[in-house]
């Protein structure tokens, strides 16, 4: 499979993030067809970075098995917050910059392969789709009128309708923003819970999650120090740990 041409779909209200952002991904995708619509659509956040070199190759892998490919997410949705399942159901990974001092963080949800399927829902800070999936699954912008949940609910909808949804290990993602979860974030989980009412499991207490956390001192640490097998193995680590301590 060639490479596929890419359009980028920027959610920023903040022109000064907006031009970093673009400027970020027209570097990103330097020799790749990415003015015109393409095979693949590519929703992005204002305030991430993509530390991997090879963002065109990781995409068109994933586009060989996915349908919506995500950077984290989970394959047992409980809600609109979509870690509340927790272990085994969480995957992906990503970093974030260290709020305290230097460095980044990265945060390992879950990864057993370079690419897993079978997702329900994936996080909306960065994800691609394939043509034919926003040609029968549309955004319902009718109730997520704003900045909260659109993303669970169109990648739950998109599984619903039969679309393979998941996430690559193959892109290291940095995302400046830890996410927000105040009342506006609960107003709109609300309309989520009430929309899936009756296609969710009933609700039951939040199931133990964590994610393992890691500090490394650069950018270009975050790609050469978390190679598949070492992403692999910290999952391991970290779904006994919480399996084990579950009654």
């Amino acid at each position: 499979m060639g490479t596929p041409a890419c359009s980028v779909v920027i959610c920023s209200i903040d022109p000064g993030k907006y031009a970093r952002v673009t400027a970020a991904y027209r570097k990103l995708l330097a020799g790749t067809e990415h003015e015109i619509i393409g095979e693949l659509v590519v929703f992005s956040h204002d305030d991430v970075d993509v530390a991997s070199a090879d963002l065109p190759g990781a995409l068109a892998r994933a586009a060989e098995r996915l349908d919506v490919i995500g950077i984290a997410g989970t394959s047992k949705l409980v809600g609109a917050f979509w870690p509340a399942a927790g272990h085994p159901w969480l995957h992906g990974w990503m970093s974030m910059p260290n709020r305290g001092g230097t460095g980044y963080f990265v945060h390992v949800y879950g990864v057993d392969a370079a690419i897993t399927a079978g997702l329900e829902a994936i996080d909306g800070m960065f994800f691609a789709v394939r043509r034919p999936v926003l040609a029968q699954v549309a955004f319902d912008a009718a109730t997520f009128d704003g900045f909260h949940a659109y993303d669970v609910d169109f990648s739950f909808a998109a599984s619903r309708a039969g679309f393979r949804v998941g996430t690559t290990a193959e892109i290291a993602l940095i995302h400046e923003s830890p996410g927000g979860y105040g009342a506006e974030w609960a107003r709109y989980g609300e309309r989520f819970a009430a929309k899936h009412r009756g296609v969710l499991p009933a609700p039951a207490p939040a199931r133990p999650w964590s994610l393992a956390r890691v500090l490394v001192p650069g950018k270009e640490d975050i790609v050469r120090g978390f190679p598949l097998a070492r992403l692999a193995a910290i999952t391991a680590q970290l779904r006994a740990v919480k399996l084990g301590s579950e009654p």
